[in-house]
């Protein structure tokens, strides 16, 4: 990997040719999957893909049924379980009988070169927990689930999580990377010296003083090399290239559509078992609510009286007639119990496919 190389230029970028109408311009293709994202979590966790414009008193819709959180919160956790378990390594480091054979080492070194390959293994489970990345990779797992796309940066912090609103993607025929753009919104006063100062200068301090600046990451594939350039304020403030193997972003797709940039999520192939549960649940307990009212009518061509019904207490007598007073029913128990059945099919297939 070659060193950071902070470049500074003097003239704005011209649109056309900027990371953030780069940016804009994909951002038109990823639409439709970013809508059937939202419409996901929408029936499962809200919170996961928020709709636009969000801010911290945002209020956001509670689902009438838990069966998609329920099932989303299991599977992520059986599939960190897969593939990190608890107390163990998720991967093992080990030697080839071929290749100790080629290089031609002593026999007794054998135990020697697993020893440390071994402590390899040690270590990088030690930073794994030191740096949290199993938080970061639970929240993957839950994002691939529900809107079938997640990108990943490898820091020296640990892993970095984007969501789809925040990342576009261009990718090849056969899947691999050519392009992706970040945005993300960051302060001022995190920019490098050289940097803030000259934005300071050409815009003025007070119009960023309270306000966040756009920060746009491009990597782009080229021949023998991804490259990677950052614009704020359509200036290229960062350039730098790794090797092909050496990328510190990772594109994941939970199911991949050949051909597509992008992927699709397991709750969008059983987007119409929750949509239907949603409004089973919702019409069941709406009627539920409206049932359990309970009111006394009276007939006013009775000898009962409403006031002395209401004032009477509980084993008291009055004068009047049990023709003259009647319950309030809404008889609507076949249809709830057909609407009830319903939901249980339901139910249960979700459960199935989220492996309740």
């Amino acid at each position: 990997m070659k060193s950071e190389r902070y470049v500074l230029s003097d003239k704005v970028i011209e649109d056309k040719s900027s990371i953030q109408a780069q940016y804009n311009k994909l951002e038109i293709n990823r639409e439709q999957y970013l809508a059937r994202a939202r419409e996901c979590a929408e029936l499962t966790i809200p919170t996961l893909i928020p709709p636009k414009n969000i801010n911290e008193a945002t209020e956001y819709k509670t689902p009438y049924q838990s069966i998609g959180a329920r099932g989303v919160m299991n599977l992520a956790s059986k599939l960190m379980l897969a593939l990190f378990p608890p107390h163990a390594p998720f991967f093992r480091l080990s030697i080839d009988d071929l290749v100790f054979k080629q290089i031609q080492a002593d026999p007794a070194s054998k135990s020697k070169i697993e020893q440390g390959l071994s402590n390899i293994e040690k270590a990088v489970m030690d930073n794994m927990e030191v740096s949290n990345d199993r938080v970061a990779v639970y929240e993957a797992l839950r994002l691939l689930i529900v809107s079938g796309n997640v990108l990943l940066k490898l820091t020296e912090k640990g892993l970095r999580v984007y969501r789809l609103e925040n990342y576009v993607i261009k990718r090849d025929a056969q899947g691999s990377i050519l392009k992706i753009i970040i945005k993300e919104s960051l302060a001022l006063n995190t920019l490098p010296p050289n940097i803030r100062n000259a934005i300071k200068q050409e815009k003025g301090i007070k119009e960023y003083e309270d306000k966040e600046l756009d920060l746009y990451t491009c990597v782009t594939r080229e021949k023998n090399s991804y490259k990677l350039m950052q614009e704020c304020g359509k200036k290229i403030i960062l350039t730098k290239e790794y090797k092909l193997d050496k990328l510190p972003f990772i594109a994941l797709r939970f199911n991949r559509v050949d051909g597509m940039d992008y992927g699709r999520g397991h709750c969008e192939a059983y987007l119409g078992d929750l949509k239907s549960l949603e409004g089973l649940t919702r019409a069941i307990l709406e009627g539920s609510s409206a049932s359990a009212k309970m009111l006394f009518m009276v007939s006013p061509s009775g000898t009962t009286r409403a006031s002395a019904l209401a004032k009477a207490p509980n084993g008291a007598i009055i004068e009047g007639s049990s023709g003259d007073v009647s319950v309030l029913q809404a008889n609507k128990f076949a249809d709830f119990r057909i609407a009830f059945e319903t939901m249980n099919r339901i139910e249960t297939r979700l459960q199935f496919a989220f492996l309740l």
